[in-house]
């Protein structure tokens, strides 16, 4: 339980770690959500963007355990790319998005399925 926990603290600061260090440059900005993911962790990641003005909305979550195990999502970056996605979360399918500001992107932003 530790050990999940510590996860899931880890990624998060991992991530908001990557937000502030991308914000000056805006280079590229990515979500993998996971079953071990937690209420706590999807609020905390809702809040972290928001301060970066890119809103994400939950349409509907589930937790099974207490862990992320349904998602259905809307993002808006506010400057002209968005999406929604919706899926059962499973340890073989990683569902988010990404956002690459770098001029020479291949695909400035995918939503959904990302394998």
């Amino acid at each position: 339980m530790k050990k999940r926990a510590l996860f899931s603290g880890l990624f998060l600061f991992i991530f908001a770690l990557g937000l502030m260090s991308f914000a000056p440059n805006k280079k590229v900005i990515a979500v993998v959500f996971n079953k071990e993911m937690t209420k706590q962790d999807l609020m905390s990641l809702q809040k972290n963007l928001k301060e970066k003005n890119i809103i994400l909305v939950y349409n509907k979550i589930q937790f099974t355990k207490n862990r992320l195990s349904y998602i259905d999502f809307s993002i808006d970056f506010g400057d002209g790319f968005s999406g929604t996605s919706k899926s059962i979360i499973s340890k073989s399918k990683e569902i988010g998005f990404i956002r690459d500001y770098n001029d020479n992107a291949e695909q400035p932003f995918v939503v959904g399925d990302l394998k």
